[in-house]
């Protein structure tokens, strides 16, 4: 997924002086777990790299009762990151452009944890909040942030502060901390209502998902094995291979170890189903790394014969990794999905299309405030140089399947359509119904198209299956 420029105020590009301006806490990241995720949220608005660039690192200091803590606080922040400005707005009677940008990530993870967390005492956030101002600034800045976060904590509910915007989408947007752009784009694509659901389910924690494999005993084996590691998990509600995890070491346990599981959203695993394999099925996964999709499709149907390939160094490594840890022996070449293929033909070709990742905004809440609209049009130029590449390589009669972490039609339907405009060889699979059992098939929204908006528990996934004719 492209990472994108991030704002140094929500909506809003950053000043020329603030992009400039180095983190440099006189306190280390090392010594403090508030301190860490002030550091971890300043870097990632500051910077276009994922979040998880900065919080992986960090969390290696901290035990793992702080490592929670610390994730919480640095994803939490960034999630609700336009309320949270909107509350410190209204209690400093200042705009965030004219708060001192060193105190901008102290006064969000405070005001983080005055709103939306309950056990954390309102004077040991006050007092940490000016203990940090105190190293970063001078004591006017300190003052500052005593005052302002003395104001929230005598009223620590997001609701005892109102957003007022007369304009519904604009206020729908504050309130559940998203672009305006994107909520009223969301709005003429999906309705109000659907458009809510999605804004309060991206706002929620995101919990861990496990993919078994049937050639590995699947989920009810697996499941065994891990709670007799202390690791707790529950059945997917939606795959028959899916785990969701509760509490727990899952890293360290012998079964994740040895390659019994592999870490993989339950809608994930269902978009590579769409249509289930067939046995013996030849398929190419064109954009393969990390290497989600052949994994979910080896899960299914463990006699599939898959050939993975990616054009990424970086992530060819780590599906190479992936590979050797699920002790699993594929053929891997290194090639460019918008080339003209490789040469073979497939039963099918499935490809993650290049999109702005819509549908994965509670694991990576980042991302909402780096998307702009002309960042669509970009990645729709890309997607449909992957969707003209990987054609070659689908066999008569064959499927090309589009796979995309996006509910965004200009990452999907617009790309798929200027793909069939082009090319008369290829048609939206008419039998998507027939082809997809129960319950997958309650996500088919028209001939050759499954979407899963998120909600519950899962990310957004919009899958294509596309047919070349005989």
């Amino acid at each position: 997924m492209t990472r994108r420029r991030s704002a140094g105020r929500t909506g809003q590009s950053p000043r020329r002086g603030d992009r400039r301006r180095r983190f440099t806490p006189r306190r280390s990241p090392d010594d403090n777990v508030r301190v860490a995720a002030s550091w971890v949220v300043e870097r990632t608005l500051a910077s276009a790299a994922p979040a998880s660039s900065f919080l992986d690192g960090a969390l290696q200091r901290f035990d793992e009762r702080d490592q929670g803590l610390l994730r919480e606080l640095s994803l939490g922040t960034l999630r609700w990151l336009r309320r949270i400005d909107h509350v410190l707005e209204t209690a400093s009677n200042r705009s965030m452009d004219a708060i001192e940008p060193d105190l901008r990530p102290v006064l969000r993870v405070g005001a983080y944890q005055l709103l939306l967390l309950d056990r954390i005492p309102a004077y040991a956030v006050v007092d940490e909040a000016v203990e940090q101002a105190r190293h970063l600034t001078h004591r006017g800045g300190a003052s500052f942030v005593n005052a302002v976060m003395r104001r929230i904590a005598r009223k620590r509910r997001l609701s005892a502060w109102p957003v007022t915007e007369a304009d519904p989408a604009r206020r729908m947007a504050i309130e559940w901390s998203h672009p305006d752009f994107l909520v009223r784009r969301w709005i003429e694509q999906f309705g109000a209502e659907a458009t809510e659901a999605m804004l309060e389910a991206n706002n929620r924690q995101k919990p861990l998902h496990l993919a078994a494999f049937r050639d590995r005993g699947g989920r009810e084996l697996l499941a065994e094995s891990l709670l007799d590691c202390g690791v707790e998990v529950v059945p997917s509600s939606l795959s028959p291979l899916g785990l969701i995890v509760r509490s727990g070491r899952v890293f360290e346990t012998e079964a994740f170890q040895h390659g019994d599981a592999y870490v993989q959203d339950e809608a994930s695993q269902l978009a590579a189903w769409i249509p289930p394999p067939r046995p013996g099925e030849k398929i190419l996964d064109a954009a393969a790394a990390p290497g989600g999709k052949a994994f979910a499709l080896l899960g299914w149907e463990p006699t599939v014969r898959l050939t993975l390939a990616d054009i990424d160094p970086h992530r060819l490594v780590t599906l190479r990794s992936n590979l050797r840890r699920l002790r699993r022996s594929l053929p891997l070449v290194a090639n460019d999905a918008g080339s003209s293929g490789l040469g073979g033909l497939f039963d099918r070709v499935v490809l993650d299309l290049p999109c702005s990742g819509t549908g994965t905004f509670r694991k990576h809440p980042e991302l909402k405030w780096r998307l702009s609209e002309g960042e669509f049009d970009r990645l729709g130029r890309l997607g449909l140089r992957v969707l003209r590449g990987s054609a070659a390589s689908v066999g008569p009669g064959g499927l090309l399947v589009a796979i995309t972490c996006s509910i965004d039609t200009a990452d999907n339907e617009e790309v798929v359509e200027r793909f069939l405009g082009e090319n008369e060889e290829f048609a939206l699979e008419s039998d998507l119904a027939r082809l997809v059992p129960a319950p997958l098939d309650r996500w088919i929204e028209a001939p050759g198209r499954w979407r899963m908006l998120p909600e519950a528990e899962h990310d957004g996934f919009t899958v294509h299956a596309l047919r070349r004719r005989s």
